[in-house]
């Protein structure tokens, strides 16, 4: 079965014409933008600074002075050094976050164009690295994973294998589940799994250890890429947040960012399952 795993795309990026080349890559940059904008604004309706701010009113305005930004420095990359890294109305510094994140999302445009042509992986693969990325940083500068980012994720975990089983591989038949099946198994595992082990941890020191938002994510996870990744992912996810405690203890002197570790586990998942890394000693 053709999966996102195992799709072969011989052609790469020679195959796209040089009009689509730039198209696709100006709408890579501008969901770049999109996603810094939307974490901008979601930190701001965490932080009740702004609570009067969605994610797409007002308009983009400058975080210092407030106002409205033209057009034309909004246009991804561009309009960044066209204001040479300053507000044009206040001076003051624009976050070098903004074109960073929209060179990231090129970069993973351009692999991912590369890998997989365009197709249906494509747009799965960018829409899900949009939520990730924003679930990410979210949680790991505020601890953050806002309920609505996380049930998109589950939502596209189902559709990516109801519709276009999309990672579910031959391991999946040997258990003889079919797509919604294998889907409904992982989020129930993942969600349930991280929800007991906080319930223990509740019941021993009256407080809880992982929050809320760590289980709904775990369960996304599990939605797209079903129950035999779990253990794995999870296995990952902790081996990082074990890292980062020991490396960075002063920054995470009180709580790890669970769901940005889990994010970075399954892309190691990802890359590990893809290219077959760990195929001589466990079946994943």
């Amino acid at each position: 079965m053709i999966n996102i795993f195992n799709y072969d795309y011989q052609y790469g990026l020679n195959a796209i014409s040089s009009i689509d080349l730039f198209l696709f890559s100006l709408i890579f940059l501008c969901i770049g933008s999109f996603a810094s904008s939307t974490i901008y604004r979601l930190s701001l309706i965490f932080s009740e600074d702004n609570p009067n701010t969605n994610l797409l009113f007002p308009r983009s305005f400058c975080p210092n002075c407030k106002t409205t930004i033209k057009l034309i420095y909004l246009i991804p990359l561009a309009g960044y050094l066209i204001q040479k890294g300053k507000c044009n109305s206040c001076r003051s510094n624009i976050s070098i976050f903004y074109p960073l994140t929209e060179i990231f999302f090129l970069f993973v445009g351009l692999v991912a164009l590369n890998a997989y042509g365009i197709s249906i992986f494509l747009y799965f693969l960018i829409f899900i690295t949009y939520l990730f990325y924003v679930l990410f940083y979210l949680d790991l500068k505020f601890y953050y994973l806002p309920l609505s980012i996380n049930l998109l994720l589950v939502i596209t975990g189902f559709i990516s294998n109801v519709f276009f089983n999309m990672f579910i591989d031959d391991l999946n038949y040997l258990f003889n589940l079919n797509s919604i099946q294998f889907s409904s198994l992982g989020f129930l595992i993942g969600y349930s799994s991280l929800w007991l082990v906080n319930f223990v941890f509740k019941t021993i020191y009256k407080k809880d250890g992982i929050g809320g938002g760590d289980f709904v994510l775990f369960g996304a996870i599990g939605s797209m890429f079903g129950p035999f990744s779990l253990g794995l992912i999870l296995f990952l996810g902790a081996t990082i947040g074990c890292t980062l405690f020991l490396f960075l203890n002063k920054a995470f002197t009180k709580e790890i960012p669970l769901g940005s570790c889990l994010i970075l586990g399954t892309v190691f998942y990802i890359f590990i399952k893809k290219y077959e890394l760990l195929s001589m000693f466990i079946v994943i």
